[in-house]
């Protein structure tokens, strides 16, 4: 069988060109400290890597919203607590008030007390978040959760949820319907007005103790239930912190498993990686030699 010259330098060329791009292959192991570096590489692998580095993503921004709605939650805990402090001041100054032999002075100054105790339970319930939102307001959140609209103060939100995602398939709501702790029914801000009600009547002059204390003791009953809403308010944000701390750590325990299972997919042996680095280099200088001698070979070098 006759192998031409041409054919035998061809080969000895393709073996060379394989050697390299071994070589190189394995060199880029080396310096990612991958096995996988090209989907070409080992296809299967890639294609479980890609998985991997998409779920770990959406873990990235499940926890980014945790982080975003937890810090939101902790600003409406700390509101309701000064609103439920604020509540349970006006019951105190109620209790103060309730007494018979109290001159029409003394009531007219714990009824301006009241009113404005009453002012900055409003500015509580109107607060806003750092971008100028309001936090109670539902959905509405341009709006005032509490107006005065010249006779009477109205709900200025809804009683809309927002949520936010925190888990695939898992929503957390956001907001806070404070309003309904001072309704009676809907969202008339009952409380609101009977307070307001009240500081004016006690301010009257022309009206005294008997006339309006029916209305302490009614309003001293409506703080208490107003008190028991807030609370259970607050117990419903501390639920909802606690189940967002589990799902942060579950996210946690998911990624870590994940980053392990992906270290065992696609982490290079860097002994294995160098010794085989020497074979292919030891192969390319052998193939490079027998190349030039065989090159060197003609009809009259045997003679």
């Amino acid at each position: 069988m006759r192998i031409s010259g041409l054919h035998n330098s061809n080969a000895m060329l393709a073996q060379l060109g394989a050697n390299s791009s071994r070589v190189s292959k394995l060199m880029e192991q080396l310096s990612t400290q991958k096995r996988v570096n090209v989907p070409s590489d080992d296809p299967v692998t890639a294609s479980r890597l890609v998985q991997l580095n998409r779920e770990q993503s959406a873990i990235k921004q499940y926890q980014s919203n945790i982080t975003s709605l937890s810090g939101k939650l902790s600003v409406q805990e700390s509101h309701i607590t000064a609103m439920s402090n604020q509540v349970l001041a006006v019951s105190d100054k109620l209790k103060l008030a309730n007494n018979s032999t109290l001159s029409q002075k003394d009531l007219a100054g714990y009824g301006a007390e009241l009113g404005s105790m009453l002012d900055s339970l409003v500015a509580s319930m109107n607060s806003k978040n750092e971008s100028g939102s309001y936090l109670f307001s539902g959905t509405k959140t341009d709006s005032k959760a509490v107006e005065w609209d010249g006779s009477q103060y109205v709900f200025g939100g809804n009683t809309n949820s927002r949520e936010t995602i925190v888990a695939n398939g898992v929503a957390i709501t956001e907001n806070t319907n404070v309003v309904q702790a001072f309704s009676g029914s809907g969202d008339d801000l009952e409380m609101l007005n009977k307070l307001k009600e009240l500081s004016e009547k006690m301010q009257d002059p022309n009206l005294n103790y008997a006339d309006y204390q029916d209305d302490i003791s009614a309003m001293i009953d409506m703080t208490q239930t107003t008190s028991d809403s807030l609370g259970a308010l607050f117990t419903d944000l501390g639920g909802r912190q606690n189940r967002l701390t589990l799902l942060d750590d579950a996210h946690t325990d998911v990624s870590l498993s994940n980053s392990l299972v992906e270290t065992d997919l696609n982490s290079a042996d860097s002994a294995t990686t160098t010794i085989n680095l020497q074979l292919y280099m030891t192969s390319m200088q052998i193939t490079n030699k027998a190349y030039s001698m065989v090159s060197q070979l003609n009809l009259f070098s045997m003679l």
